[in-house]
């Protein structure tokens, strides 16, 4: 039995559209006819995890889900703290192995970007190497996309950690300028690592307008 695709959604920047990229790789995965699963190890404050597996119709437990929860919307790692919650990788790994025997492939949303820290020593970029995950990295398509998109690619190299690809995101209802007209292809010439596709804002947010207005990304 061939084993399931782990693909760790990450971010250049905060509101950057991770769930909202997660929700549409579901739904296209699944339109593919792939089984999916989601997962969100972390959650600060949100009701993210909620929301995708509500979305995508998923039917696993919450708590495998989202294995680790803090009230409040700061930096894990100060958010634990607070709390008196122990961040335990091992706790992941295990919800992850779980998810793995059900689905095909499991989308894993990490909590903002590559080097928020989960503890005082262990960030994003830690948890993916440990979890074997490719990785997708969801981008704004404005002005600064290009610095902060080149700098989460340079250090997922250096870590030698496997880009599956880019997802741009358009978070708001707003004409395009030229920066984001040109900045994902500007990336993909940069960088060499392959632009999977566009969102566009998406007003309802939904299936069917999702599998109408991305069903171009690049995915296999």
């Amino acid at each position: 039995m061939q084993k399931s695709k782990v693909v760790f959604i990450t971010a250049t920047d905060t509101a950057a559209g991770k769930t909202v990229v997660t929700y549409v790789l579901g739904v296209l995965f699944d339109a593919r006819g792939l089984n999916v699963g989601v997962m969100k190890p972390v959650q600060c404050a949100g009701r993210d995890a909620q929301f995708l597996k509500k979305a995508l119709g998923i039917q696993d437990n919450l708590k495998v889900i989202n294995p680790f929860f803090a009230p409040e919307p700061v930096s894990p790692h100060l958010a634990f703290r607070r709390s008196k919650i122990k961040f335990d990788k091992r706790r992941v790994q295990d919800c992850l192995k779980k998810l793995r025997a059900r689905h095909d492939v499991v989308l894993v949303e990490g909590a903002g970007g590559l080097m928020v820290p989960l503890t005082n020593s262990y960030y994003n970029a830690d948890l993916i190497a440990d979890l074997k995950a490719e990785v997708i990295i969801v981008a704004r398509l404005g002005l600064g996309t290009i610095n902060h998109t080149l700098l989460t690619i340079n250090e997922l190299k250096r870590r030698g950690l496997k880009i599956r690809g880019l997802v741009f995101c358009q978070t708001k209802p707003v004409n395009k300028t030229l920066p984001e007209s040109t900045n994902s292809r500007e990336i993909e010439k940069l960088s060499g690592v392959k632009v999977l596709g566009i969102v566009p804002y998406l007003k309802p947010l939904n299936k069917k307008n999702i599998l109408r207005r991305c069903q171009n990304f690049k995915l296999a």
